[in-house]
């Protein structure tokens, strides 16, 4: 058996150990192979949007990069967690010089077979993509061979894997026999904390955090980077030194810390989050990262075509000429479309505006809103259904020097609200106001295919008129590519933090299961190991997801903000959904970590 023999055959009979790292970097490569095979489609490529195709060509560049140092910090990681088999090769006479070369070799051989298996499982994977795709873009793909991106992806990894192989021998660990034999045994012990630094994550977070939640509008922009760059220094002293300390005030406490199985999830646990820190730390950052995205873009789409969505009229001009009008007259009636034109005036002044009861009662009757009743110097403010407006609640308006009471607020979509909006009585006379007359057109029974074709018409023809089917269509036009594009990226990265907690369980797993070996003799139930099982896997899987959840919670508020919004639904839709796969994901692992050590400790009997 020569050398090059005896690492291929090391590498498959250990095919357990080097498993979650296979998987991560097979997920690398079929989601890179995926965006690839849209990027080079056909459509795309002759023209049919080049936004798509730039975008999704952006993503891969992106994915690449990512992949490249995902790639790298999983290696080092693995290499780290096979400390004491490098010191039994080398007492067996194995020398650095060979040592490294095994290493090269073996990544070589995962790296190629991670490629090949990432190509195929993409080419199923990317098939339901691009069936994904005809909703979410609204581009109908067909299915093609996808030789270029074959190759694109084959060329890329190859070369990725062999560079990540040649530099990564010179951080192997230090090559001393005697360090690397008692590797498993290193950090037993305390730790310590500093109260200092412990106590700057609280503040650095909690500042960043009333920053964020307090500014508005374009204040929000220029915070941005300050209480990023603040909130990322504040998370790692909470990982690195807070939990520590935390964990260490807990262990004080004897009613908690000798309570059933406590003591053996204690034991070591302030030495495990500090020995995760890093792990944690780029967990909760990335997982941030994917929570805005995606939140951001959802979000921002749900404002755009939920206000359209609300509007209950289909065309709306304002100040326009009587052959504009009959302009949008005769092309209704050419798409045979049934329809009710409304009239009504506003009235501008002291920016504010102003409509009379009669007129807005006329209005909110037929778009279906209930009408105002006004007394005497009354007024009722109206509110922008979206939300988008910034509210101010007003008690009363003056008008000419006479206070109107403003006896309720009253939500409506029937009129754009984007400033003060006000329903005031018939007889109110207003000094150097202006006035702007609105024609709206409503079209109950009109099908969506009839007034695409409308508005697309009178869109063409240049009349100053708002189009509310034929807007939203462009708006999800452009847009959806872009959703589409952030969706996946967060996706993932928010697997890839996935697979970072899940490649650290598994690289601790031989001292787990000495750990519970010696406990199990002393009588432990499996019950018993269960619970410590699943608690340690818990802090582990959701101690830097909760972290992220409320930075991303923040973010998105943040990013609600700059619209003067507080959070809406699509925001809390996002980080509820990605709390649910991380749920998923911690039963999976739980489970297979538990059988995985469980049958070990009966094999052992």
């Amino acid at each position: 058996m020569n050398f090059s023999q005896f690492v291929v055959r090391n590498t498959r009979r250990n095919k357990h150990l080097y498993l979650a790292y296979f998987l991560s970097t097979l997920f690398s490569v079929m989601i890179f192979f995926t965006f690839s095979v849209l990027a080079f489609h056909p459509l795309l490529s002759s023209g049919l949007d080049h936004r798509a195709q730039t975008g999704l060509l952006v993503a891969a560049v992106i994915i690449y990069a990512f992949a490249f140092f995902f790639v790298l910090y999983s290696m080092g990681v693995f290499l780290q967690s096979r400390k004491k088999e490098f010191g039994l090769l080398m007492i067996q006479g194995m020398s650095p010089l060979q040592l490294r070369k095994m290493v090269f070799i073996e990544n070589l051989v995962i790296g190629l077979f991670a490629t090949l298996g990432g190509i195929l499982l993409g080419l199923g994977f990317s098939q339901i993509i691009l069936w994904l795709s005809k909703s979410m873009i609204g581009i109908s793909f067909s299915s093609y061979l996808p030789v270029k991106a074959m190759v694109v992806t084959a060329v890329a990894f190859i070369l990725l894997f062999f560079v990540i192989s040649f530099f990564i021998q010179f951080s192997l660990p230090k090559l001393n026999v005697r360090q690397l034999l008692t590797a498993g045994d290193l950090g037993k012990g305390n730790v310590k904390a500093s109260l200092w630094q412990s106590l700057a994550a609280i503040l650095l977070i909690g500042g960043g955090y009333g920053v964020a939640l307090w500014a508005r509008g374009a204040t929000v922009f220029m915070v941005f980077i300050p209480v990023v760059f603040v909130v990322i220094l504040g998370t790692k002293f909470l990982f690195d030194q807070l939990s520590v300390f935390v964990i260490q005030h807990l262990r004080k406490s004897e009613r908690l810390f000798w309570k059933k199985t406590n003591m053996v999830v204690f034991s070591d646990l302030a030495f495990r989050m500090k020995d995760n820190a890093r792990s944690f730390f780029l967990v909760a950052v990335i997982s941030t990262v994917a929570f805005a995205a995606i939140g951001t873009l959802y979000g921002v789409q749900d404002m755009l075509v939920g206000t359209l969505d609300r509007t209950p009229y289909e065309l709306q001009m304002t100040d326009a000429s009587t052959k504009e009008i009959t302009q949008v007259d005769q092309a209704l009636t050419a798409a045979n479309i049934t329809n009710e034109k409304i009239t009504f005036t506003e009235t501008s002044a002291a920016d504010k505006i102003f409509l009379t009861e009669t007129e807005f009662n006329r209005l909110a009757v037929a778009v279906g809103e209930k009408p105002v009743k006004l007394g005497n110097l009354q007024a009722v403010q109206l509110l922008n259904q979206g939300g988008v407006d910034k509210k101010v609640d007003f008690t009363a308006v003056t008008i000419d020097k006479t206070d109107y009471e403003v006896i309720q607020q009253q939500t409506t979509g029937a009129v754009s609200v984007y400033q003060p909006t006000f329903v005031i009585p018939d007889k109110t006379q207003i000094a150097d106001a202006s006035q702007s007359v609105s024609t709206l057109w409503l079209t109950p029974e009109a099908s969506e295919k009839a007034l695409l074709q409308v508005g697309k018409t009178l869109t063409d023809a240049n009349l100053p008129i708002l189009t509310t089917s034929y807007t939203r269509h462009q708006i999800l036009q452009f847009y959806s590519p872009i959703l589409f594009i952030g969706i996946f990226i967060g996706i993932v990265f928010f697997v890839s933090a996935g697979s970072f907690l899940y490649f650290r369980l598994y690289s601790d797993m031989d001292q787990d299961i000495a750990k519970f070996r010696m406990i199990h003799k002393l009588g432990l139930a499996k019950k018993e190991l269960r619970k410590m099982i699943y608690q340690q896997i818990g802090i582990l899987f959701f101690t830097p997801i909760i972290v992220s959840l409320c930075h991303g919670a923040v973010a998105l508020t943040a990013m609600y903000h700059m619209f003067n919004m507080s959070m809406q639904l699509a925001g809390w839709q996002v980080l509820g959904l990605f709390l649910v796969i991380q749920i998923v994901y911690y039963l999976v692992a739980r489970w297979f970590y538990f059988r995985k050590v469980y049958h070990t400790l009966e094999a052992d009997r």
